[in-house]
């Protein structure tokens, strides 16, 4: 027996026995003492020890217990242990059948019993970096997934032979550290940590086969070539459809050939029954024989026309026109999603149709000028003018109206809140100026009833501690405005006034509905500019809007239709509800709660600075033209008509930026009357 398995024996042994020990003897005796009996007269002088015994003896249990799994965690973290190659490889693996298995190719091959097939096989060694050129659509990609699973397969056999990884050069660019970016997508894609792939990088372990050159810019190709070359990796195989990889010191070619007249008529032939028409079609149209020139040209077609004969528009017109045709839904509303999305993934430069947004500043200059009118000209005064009639209300109610009326005065002293958004299509203003009218009356008084119940609940507080209380808010609050310590020590000093005459109970009501409704009101304003000033060519924003004081007024009316008397809380139903509610005490003089509603409302100005979080949330409205709720639906229907496949991925590049580019008003009217001309058993390319 060797000595790893005579220590690995002994922790067996004394977790047995720590074990037992803890549980069968120690842990029932103490149970027993715990809930008023007594320890075992044998223990004698050591009763005393019970507990400290315990305590530790449980603590070695845990520790001889956790110690075979930390120790195989922690030798895993060893870049030379086998355990980290076999799970690297596996992942690999798992994302290269998945890659395979989602291609147009592969679906081509299932809808039809047959794929073109796709240049020479790639040589599994190489001393120079392999480059396969091809024109776009040649299925360069696809020769490097087959690649990839021969080398993961030979890996899996052999363990002197290289780690196998597919990068997308997409992602990278010039202002991020090649190495570094290199070892972040490994850690996304495969998750081989940064200090594993770091080692393997330097001990030259890994084959690198990297995609999509040409989504990398092309005043930055040379500096990629230039990383590339000077990371002297073992094996490197590189796709691209332009003459870029000339920069590089050395290097073997592929050429991928494009699809010969006759290739395409015997793989037409080989299908039928299914592309009967397809041929008559490209006879009809010479041009188009230059178009199904590559693998993925003949795929998008043949799916387009699997399901009957198709009005032939171009390869990726009729492929979108069909798919559409005879997907759910309104073809335009599709159409501008699947824009959308394409757009988003050309700026991520990849191919990944994202259903939650990313962050504004990707898509924000996407989105059409109807819809920032509707938002910044209809919903944010919308907003702002139900916020001033709800609080008015509510102050209105709890305060009297002469507090209201100040709350709608203070309305109109907004800094921030009016967007000249240029006028668009006026559908649907009214909507959106309601709902959001909805929206501010109903966040603002719900927070100024919370508000008010909290001020409340501190007015029963002894008397020192609420003067205190209101004079640093008012110094904190003074601070913030003015910048200035001594004009908010002086501002400190008109509340100190008005508690000599009132109190503190009269003013910290009023001061938490003030603080709080300007607290939203602020986050609000300052949410709303900033994604203003994130749009191009807008001017920059206003004071508040006018609609706010006379929404504001319309509040106050409403407490004194309802009831609210002028200075006070007295004798009114409203007004003894949210009296009672905020515990306030009668026959309060009108002076301590307009001073404390004018502190709290004066903490606006602070309240609406940028605020990243609430800006991405006020910036989702304006994606819902291009990009509406039902998102996963649209994303799923495009799945089932194979307008993305392989997990949420657009089939090819040409594809992301041919509906990039689409108009969806005409590509829509298109896919209408196409619709309106099928069959009702008609169906689409379907995954």
């Amino acid at each position: 027996m060797d000595h790893r398995r005579l220590a690995r024996a002994s922790r067996r042994i004394a977790l047995i026995g720590a074990g037992g020990v803890t549980c069968l003897v120690l842990l029932p005796i103490a149970i027993n003492a715990a809930t008023g009996g007594s320890a075992p007269r044998v223990l004698g002088p050591y009763a005393t020890w019970l507990w400290p015994s315990l305590v530790l003896l449980s603590a070695v249990t845990a520790a001889l217990a956790a110690w075979t799994p930390l120790s195989a965690l922690l030798v895993r973290r060893l870049p030379a242990h086998p355990a980290n190659r076999a799970a690297a490889l596996e992942r690999v693996e798992r994302y290269v059948r998945a890659r395979q298995e989602g291609s147009t190719a592969e679906q081509v091959r299932l809808k039809l019993g047959v794929a073109p097939r796709v240049g020479p096989r790639l040589p599994t060694r190489s001393t120079a970096p392999l480059v396969v050129v091809g024109e776009p659509g040649a299925g360069k990609t696809s020769l490097l997934l087959e690649l990839a699973a021969t080398l993961v397969h030979r890996a899996k056999a052999d363990e002197d032979r290289l780690v196998p990884v597919l990068v997308d050069l997409g992602g990278w660019r010039p202002a991020e550290d090649f190495g570094e970016w290199l070892l972040g997508h490994l850690a996304r894609r495969y998750r081989i940590g940064a200090r594993l792939g770091r080692a393997w990088l330097r001990e030259r372990r890994l084959a690198v086969l990297f995609d999509d050159l040409d989504e990398v810019p092309e005043a930055d190709r040379a500096e990629c070539l230039a990383w590339i070359t000077a990371l002297r990796l073992p094996h490197v195989v590189l796709c691209c459809s332009t003459d870029d990889y000339e920069r590089l010191p050395r290097y073997d070619v592929v050429h991928v050939e494009p699809l010969r007249r006759t290739d395409v008529l015997g793989l037409i032939a080989a299908c039928a029954p299914r592309l009967d028409g397809l041929a008559e079609a490209l006879a009809k149209d010479p041009d188009a024989w230059d178009e199904v020139r590559t693998p993925l040209a003949f795929g998008l077609l043949a799916l387009a026309y699997r399901a009957g004969r198709a009005e032939y528009r171009g390869v990726l017109d009729t492929y979108v026109v069909e798919s559409v045709a005879r997907g759910p839904g309104r073809a335009e509303r599709t159409l501008r999603a699947l824009r959308f999305l394409a757009r988003i993934a050309r700026r991520r430069a990849d191919l990944v149709a994202r259903h939650r947004l990313p962050r504004r500043e990707v898509w924000l200059d996407f989105v059409g000028p109807e819809v920032v009118w509707r938002l910044f000209r209809r919903a944010a005064p919308g907003a702002l003018a139900g916020a001033a009639a709800a609080l008015c209300l509510v102050v209105g109610l709890a305060f009297g109206v002469v507090a209201a009326v100040v709350a709608a005065v203070c309305a109109a002293a907004l800094r921030r809140g009016r967007f000249p958004a240029p006028v668009g299509d006026r559908a649907g203003g009214a909507r959106w100026a309601a709902t959001g009218f909805a929206a501010g009356a109903l966040v603002v008084g719900a927070v100024a009833v919370v508000g008010g119940r909290l001020g409340g609940q501190m007015a029963r507080w002894p008397a020192p501690v609420g003067f205190g209380l209101v004079l640093v808010v008012a110094f904190l609050v003074a601070l913030g405005v003015t910048r200035d310590r001594y004009w908010a020590v002086a501002s400190a000093l008109v509340p100190a006034a008005v508690m000599v005459r009132t109190g503190p109970a009269a003013l910290l009501a009023a001061l938490g509905v003030g603080l709080c409704a300007g607290a939203v009101v602020g986050v609000l304003t300052g949410g709303l500019t900033r994604v203003w000033e994130g749009l191009r060519g807008v001017a920059p924003a206003g004071r508040g809007p006018r609609s706010a004081p006379v929404a504001g007024l319309a509040g106050a009316g409403l407490a004194a239709v309802l009831g609210a008397a002028p200075g006070v809380v007295l004798g009114t139903l409203p007004g003894v509800v949210l009296g009672t509610v905020f515990g306030a005490v009668p026959q309060w003089t009108g002076v301590g709660p307009v001073t404390g509603l004018l502190i709290g409302l004066a903490v606006t100005p602070v309240a609406a600075r940028p605020c990243e979080p609430v800006a991405e949330l006020l910036a989702k409205p304006l994606a819902l033209d291009e990009f509406p709720l039902r998102r996963k639906a649209v994303i799923q229907s495009a799945l089932d008509r194979v307008l993305l496949v392989d997990g949420h991925r657009f089939p090819h590049a040409l594809v992301r930026d041919h509906l990039a580019a689409c108009d969806p008003v005409e590509l829509g009217a298109t896919a209408e009357r196409r619709r309106e001309g099928l069959s009702p058993t008609a169906s689409g390319p379907r995954a």
